[in-house]
């Protein structure tokens, strides 16, 4: 009796729990993704340099062709000092202002970088000339009493501050608060890269004095950056870390920078020498300083010069598929790896528009998409009979890009009544998605009340991803096939209300 009553018990379980798979309708959206199309989503994506190392260099030449370009984000901004304070507190921001006043209204963001040495001429590279020295930094900073030397490099003599020259420190400290006062609260901006230290700002000095700046002086500049820039991101070129340092000043630095909530580019990867040197980490040279600092904070990577890239034939055939002699991999396949070992969120082909995605049609697309976030619902779960009142649906997500997304996205349920086309949307204030890291499943459960003045009926079910800031509302699309989504909604299936 004892073995017939425990089995009856557990047929009744059976049923039971048969009963409740009845009502609960299951979708796989595995076969709906949609792996190419280029979701042109917030927060990631290309940047076009321009006024690099000339103020004249990588400006966009076909804006038709520019503004066809797959993901492409912002545009980033490198000029001298000199251009822009030529005169003690008389500011000259036109040449930034002009690319903001003609792409920021299509919609694209900005990023500055504004050197304090640079190893070209006078007009094109540096804003000031004096007895054949060209100066990134303004004549007038060195001539109020800064130290600095004259170094030649290429046939170019040109000046370099002590970096933490007090004279220097206090005309810069002058300039960085101007700036942010102009800049800083610009919800365009999507970050301020600290390049008053090295050459063309990035950190060392190769090219000029070959003296390493100390660990004091980097701080003493980041200081100024800290104590002014209070909205927009900080970033730091990896070199400003490491170049000339022990391995234990160069993480003092890296600290220094973390916890003072910066992030880090790397400006060097596909450089010849350090393709030669580092090629079993893809010529980055420092991995180890972007995990886990990509899980909080979006990492910039800036490939060296797209010309010199294919001059040192690093860079062959069609999307850069020809394999590499020296090296027997892709250049394609070399930088894929790079933005993957680097987690990075933004990403820079480093020079002109037109001819980059001429050459790599494909590649731009792809990249475009991988770099970091990329959303794909898995599955997801929701009774099949819901209930005036709290109801739950479960979604199963993927991050396929390479990094975390930094920014909450809501989500929002539509539902629409089969027969009277009524239709309701419900929103849900977080995704939960800021957790979602690359290549992992992530199922999320996600409470909502259906309001007791819905008509009974089929109800039809769709969701999508939105990001809202200061009352501006953007879509985050998801890969899924377009023929799968009605009005941007993602269609998740059928329930009754009764």
């Amino acid at each position: 009796m004892k073995y017939l009553l425990i089995t009856l018990f557990l047929i009744a379980i059976n049923l039971s729990c048969v009963d409740n798979k009845k009502k609960v309708t299951t979708v796989d959206f595995r076969s709906s993704w949609d792996t190419t199309r280029v979701l042109e989503n917030p927060h990631k994506g290309w940047y076009q340099h321009v006024l690099d190392n000339q103020t004249e260099k990588y400006r966009v030449k076909d804006m038709a062709l520019f503004e066809s370009f797959p993901g492409m984000d912002h545009l980033y901004i490198r000029v001298a000092w000199s251009f822009l304070e030529p005169v003690e507190g008389r500011y000259d921001w036109h040449l930034i202002d002009e690319i903001v006043n003609e792409f920021v209204p299509k919609g694209y963001g900005i990023s500055f970088a504004i050197s304090s040495k640079e190893t070209g001429k006078y007009p094109v590279s540096a804003g000031q000339e004096k007895n054949g020295v060209h100066y990134a930094t303004p004549v007038w900073v060195q001539e109020a009493g800064a130290k600095g030397v004259v170094a030649e490099s290429g046939g170019t003599k040109s000046w370099t501050p002590v970096w933490n020259d007090p004279v220097y420190l206090e005309k810069l400290d002058a300039f960085q608060k101007a700036f942010a006062q102009r800049y800083d609260n610009k919800p365009w901006v999507r970050y301020i890269d600290i390049r008053s230290i090295g050459d063309w700002g990035e950190g060392h000095t190769s090219f000029s004095t070959k003296t390493p700046p100390t660990v004091a002086e980097v701080k003493d500049n980041m200081n100024i950056f800290l104590k002014y820039f209070k909205k927009s991101m900080l970033v730091v070129t990896d070199d400003l870390l490491y170049y000339g340092k022990p391995d234990n000043e160069a993480n003092e630095l890296y600290q220094y920078a973390v916890s003072n909530g910066m992030s880090l580019r790397d400006d060097s990867p596909m450089v010849d020498w350090y393709l030669e040197q580092d090629l079993d980490t893809w010529s980055v040279s420092h991995p180890q300083f972007y995990d886990p600092l990509y899980k909080t904070k979006p990492i910039i990577f800036e490939m060296q010069h797209y010309s010199a890239v294919k001059k040192d034939g690093n860079w062959i055939g069609k999307n850069g598929e020809g394999i590499i002699p020296a090296y027997s991999r892709s250049g394609a396949d070399i930088l894929r790896n790079i933005i993957k070992i680097m987690h990075a969120t933004y990403i820079g082909f480093h020079g002109y528009a037109e001819e980059w995605l001429t050459d790599n049609p494909d590649l731009s697309k792809e990249l475009a998409n991988k770099c970091g976030y990329w959303y794909f619902p898995v599955r997801t779960s929701f009774p099949s009979v819901m209930k005036t009142g709290e109801n739950m649906l479960s979604i199963t997500w993927l991050n396929k890009g390479v990094a975390p997304a930094y920014f909450p996205y809501s989500l929002v349920f539509q539902l629409q009544n089969k027969n009277t086309n009524e239709n309701i949307e419900i929103p849900i204030r977080d995704s939960g998605n800021r957790k979602w890291l690359p290549d992992n499943e992530y199922v999320e459960n996600y409470n909502f009340d259906l309001p007791e003045t819905l008509s009974s009926g089929i109800y039809n079910l769709g969701m999508k991803l939105l990001y809202t800031d200061q009352g501006n509302i953007q879509t985050v699309d998801v890969g899924i096939e377009v023929d799968k989504m009605k009005n941007g909604f993602v269609q998740l299936g059928e329930f009754k209300l009764p």
